[in-house]
């Protein structure tokens, strides 16, 4: 399932926890974007969730106006997981 976060209202202090919150709650296969108002900060999350064995697109500027940053996070199944109830179940 896609989700989003969005943190351009937030404290510079919070952006990060909040995204390390958001993605371990991740359940396999999520893929969740995350937006940011700078791209130091995509940065920071895209080495953060990459050291944590999750799959991350490279920041990319996003938006027109107010610039914004987008990151996207992706939760594999890991071997011999269940894919999520509902889901489409994985070649073997």
């Amino acid at each position: 399932m896609k989700r989003y976060l969005q943190l351009l209202g937030e404290m510079r202090n919070y952006q990060l926890p909040q995204a390390k919150s958001a993605v371990q709650e991740m359940e396999p296969d999520d893929e969740l974007v995350i937006v940011v108002p700078d791209q130091s900060m995509a940065e920071t999350i895209q080495q953060w969730a990459t050291g944590q064995g999750y799959t991350v697109s490279n920041p990319k500027r996003s938006g027109e106006g107010m610039t914004r940053w987008q990151v996207t996070v992706q939760k594999a199944v890991a071997p011999g997981e269940r894919p999520p109830a509902g889901a489409p179940a994985l070649p073997a």
